[in-house]
């Protein structure tokens, strides 16, 4: 894990990050009480870049990064939907036709089914 000192550093190496290990990259934002501190990670499992700030004006370069980061998950997302599947689709089989009759317990008649009632019958 890398603790980086400033914002500018910490940007640059969390989007490299996420765009060399587009697919397994993600990031966390956590506020600690106990130190009045954003943490901000991000990792692919392998690498972990984290920056601590308890400054109130990096809240609007987070947004910014937050921002970035969504903005390339969602065009990864529309580049892998206009993908070609590599396996052909399977076809489902026809569903049964309307005419065939449905058996039911009672030999065939479909009636209403005696309302069950709960607690003491009443007189």
């Amino acid at each position: 894990m890398v603790y980086f000192s400033d914002w500018d550093s910490f940007e640059k190496a969390a989007s490299e990050l996420f765009a060399s290990a587009a697919d397994k990259a993600r990031y966390t934002i956590k506020y600690r009480n106990c130190d009045a501190a954003l943490v901000l990670k991000v990792t692919d499992d392998a690498t972990c870049v984290q920056l601590r700030t308890g400054r109130l004006g990096d809240i609007k370069k987070i947004a910014r990064l937050h921002r970035q980061l969504c903005q390339s998950t969602s065009l990864r997302a529309e580049k892998i939907k206009s993908r070609q599947p590599e396996f052909p689709s399977v076809q489902t089989p026809e569903k049964a036709s309307a005419t065939e009759k449905v058996s039911s317990k009672a030999g065939g008649a479909v009636g209403k089914q005696p309302k069950k009632t709960r607690g003491k019958k009443r007189r």
